[in-house]
């Protein structure tokens, strides 16, 4: 990157509104160099770089221009990344995208995320070929990630599994803290026994601590119920999801801020074991359902990239972020500390898949659906 300092002064000092002989004094220089260095005449002496930072109140980096040159890379390596990863069964090209990245910023965590993801994708295509590098490797990347991120624990022990380790896998399981140990139970317990002090953030980790319950509740549920061959096939299976969907909607209000994705997932279990028990008006109105809290989770990601844009390109500050869930019990949680499951296409057209022919056909040749089997 040519770096043209003199530019960038000029743009700092117009923004805030100072002259040329304002900065001048500050620095003890004369204007002439000022004007020198706007020109791209010449440049400051390096002892000086600290202090003409410090008199605009930014970093050296910023000063420089790299901050930004910086963040625009990583956001480049990560949206080709998550498209490849969205959009490939090969992930050749993106496991050799996030290994460029890591000679570039080596310490960047979510890039390393990225590539174990890659890696155990690319492992299926590798399955039965002994030994598998493809999991292996995945496998010693989560591990080192899992101090940083214990979400890395569930693809973690997945990979455990694909490689047939499966006493690794539930001594890894068993290591981690219990339920009631959890960051967001522990803090919301103290909001309970008045041990802190400001109300409003005791209420606000008392709302976490119900929204990821919630979620982890409707996680678990789905995995017992899929896996009971009795409740996968009955009306009894489908009533408990339903009374769950119910139950999150109730908790979590009209505006989901992201967790319209689990709102999908159930839907779309519903509608599986709907057509699983023969009820396929149910399972068409669950597929209504899902197809509905999809393009609102569309929506409400789209919404997140525009904010992201504008934090970058205006330097908001995510304390002004003015988003907040409408149900009273969740009033004061951050919707943006929240992690949440990303929800594709993909799901819905296999979901689809679940229908007999007749309710199959109704469903791809109806135009309001039409944006699922374009992708």
């Amino acid at each position: 990157m040519q770096v043209k300092i003199g530019e960038k002064i000029k743009e700092l000092r117009k923004v805030t509104g100072r002259k040329q002989e304002d900065l001048a004094t500050a620095l003890g220089v004369t204007p002439q160099a000022i004007s020198r260095w706007e020109a791209n005449g010449g440049y400051p002496d390096m002892e000086m770089i600290p202090s003409i930072a410090n008199y605009f109140h930014i970093s050296i980096d910023e000063l420089f221009g790299y901050n930004n040159d910086r963040n625009r890379i990583i956001q480049e390596y990560n949206d080709k990344a998550q498209w490849l990863i969205n959009n490939n069964d090969d992930m050749t090209e993106c496991i050799a995208l996030m290994r460029r990245g890591l000679e570039e910023f080596p310490d960047r965590v979510d890039f390393k995320t990225k590539l174990a993801f890659a890696l155990h994708k690319q492992g299926w295509k590798n399955k039965g070929k002994e030994p598998n590098i493809f999991w292996e490797e995945a496998a010693k990347l989560y591990e080192k990630l899992l101090p940083h991120d214990q979400s890395c624990i569930i693809p973690l022990l997945s990979v455990y599994s694909c490689l047939g380790k499966y006493e690794k896998a539930e001594q890894k399981a068993s290591e981690q803290p219990d339920l009631e140990l959890c960051r967001q139970v522990l803090l919301g317990n103290l909001g309970s026994i008045g041990s802190i002090n400001d109300e409003k953030r005791a209420e606000q980790y008392r709302g976490d601590a119900v929204l990821e319950l919630l979620h982890a509740f409707q996680k678990s549920l789905d995995e017992a119920i899929v896996c009971n061959n009795e409740l996968n096939n009955s009306r009894e299976g489908l009533e408990l999801l339903l009374l769950t969907r119910q139950l999150f909607d109730k908790i979590v209000g009209t505006e989901c801020h992201g967790f319209h994705s689990d709102l999908c997932f159930i839907d779309m279990r519903c509608v599986k074991i709907a057509n699983n028990i023969g009820d396929h008006k149910v399972a068409m109105d669950c597929f209504d359902s899902a197809f509905e809290q999809y393009i609102k989770f569309e929506q409400w990601k789209i919404k997140q990239f525009k904010r992201w844009e504008e934090r970058n390109n205006k330097s908001i500050n995510d304390e002004n972020n003015d988003e907040h869930f409408t149900s009273s019990l969740l009033k004061s949680v951050n919707p943006s500390g929240h992690k949440v499951i990303v929800c594709e296409p993909s799901f819905l057209v296999k979901t689809a898949t679940s229908f007999p022919e007749k309710e199959k056909k109704l469903i791809t040749e109806d135009p309001k659906y039409a944006c699922i089997f374009e992708q």
